[in-house]
């Protein structure tokens, strides 16, 4: 017999979880993600907007069978916000398989949404896996055209044996030695780490970046303050003009497994309209001198209509098929989508 309740862990538990049972479908198909405790209490378990009614896990024989996280957001759709979910680390122990436990787990979640009045759950589909499989056959789901990335490359030797297909290790190899860790100075000026004073600038920004969104993941004042600073896990930097900020870059560190390097995903990159170009590559570049002194071999950030292609382009990135799509999940019967909708998201 399986029965959903809420989990019982907190995010050492849900970390070691979520690894085992990746590990398990994932390991032999290449590199995987470390899903650290650290990550997971940022997003989830030390986020006070996460109420602990999402954390939903499915148990079995005693055990621990499956896990589903997922935090309260704003989504924007069309051309208005509504009340949403992000979900991530959907994990069925494969010891388990047969039972209907993601079926279960799918339709607790899916209940606790209408009781909260949240339209869907979001997530990051991974191409070809088990969760992808799992969720395009799950009535109300609906997916999108692939996500593509920005990659920067720091150290071609590492990314070289993390490469997941051996066209990919050969390409690294080759890029090698015209890939150099030296970076040029950077001038710092007005360029300086967030302070929570800057939130209601840095809520303007990302405000206006989110203009040609029609489709994604968008920010309360609350939700912002959380992404851009929490203990040791984001990193952000902030361009200050004439006493305003008027430029934010906000990252993060995500250790791939034991083979592979630690690598840096951007999820915030936004700019007063009256920046510069030049300021624009400077604060970009500052970020990511910042990357390689937190031991960075490669950066990336999913491609949107929120960042130009210029400046990603003229900062020495590359675009890069992400192996990624867009979901909306569990989404009730009258959800109006936008057509050709613009995304914007975060991995997870």
């Amino acid at each position: 017999m399986v029965e959903v309740r809420l989990f019982e862990g907190d995010a050492v538990d849900a970390s070691r979880f979520v690894n085992r049972v990746w590990g398990e479908y994932y390991g032999a198909q290449g590199p995987l993600t470390d899903f650290q405790p650290r990550l997971l209490d940022w997003v989830v378990f030390g986020n006070s907007l996460a109420p602990r009614e999402y954390r939903l896990a499915a148990y079995a024989k005693g055990q621990l069978a499956g896990l589903i996280l997922a935090e309260p957001m704003k989504l924007r759709l069309g051309d208005r916000d509504v009340d949403a979910t992000y979900g991530s680390w959907f994990s069925v122990d494969p010891s388990f398989r047969g039972m209907g436990v993601g079926q279960k787990l799918a339709e607790a979640m899916s209940l606790r949404q209408r009781e909260r009045g949240a339209a869907l759950m979001l997530a990051c589909l991974a191409d070809g896996s088990a969760g992808e499989r799992f969720w395009t056959k799950t009535p109300g789901t609906r997916t999108f055209d692939p996500l593509g990335l920005w990659l920067h490359v720091f150290d071609a030797a590492a990314v070289s044996r993390w490469a997941s297909t051996r066209a990919e290790r050969a390409l690294f190899s080759l890029l090698r030695p015209w890939l150099r860790r030296e970076m040029a100075p950077v001038d710092m000026e007005g360029i300086r780490p967030y302070r929570p004073g800057d939130l209601a600038a840095c809520m303007s920004l990302v405000q206006g970046m989110m203009a040609p969104v029609s489709l994604g993941y968008t920010y309360t004042v609350e939700r912002l303050a959380q992404q851009l600073l929490y203990r040791d896990m984001p990193h952000t930097l902030v361009l200050e003009r004439d006493g305003v900020v008027r430029g934010l870059v906000n990252y993060y560190t995500l250790q791939m497994n034991a083979r592979g390097p630690l690598t840096v995903l951007v999820d915030l990159l936004t700019f007063h309209e009256s920046v510069s170009s030049a300021d624009r590559k400077r604060l970009l570049r500052a970020a990511m001198k910042d990357m390689m002194a937190h031991g960075a071999s490669c950066a990336s950030m999913l491609r949107s209509p929120c960042v130009a292609p210029t400046l990603m382009l003229g900062a020495g990135w590359v675009p890069w098929p992400g192996g990624m799509r867009l979901g909306c999940l569990l989404s009730s019967p009258d959800v109006e989508w936008p057509s050709s909708p613009r995304v914007f998201t975060h991995l997870r």
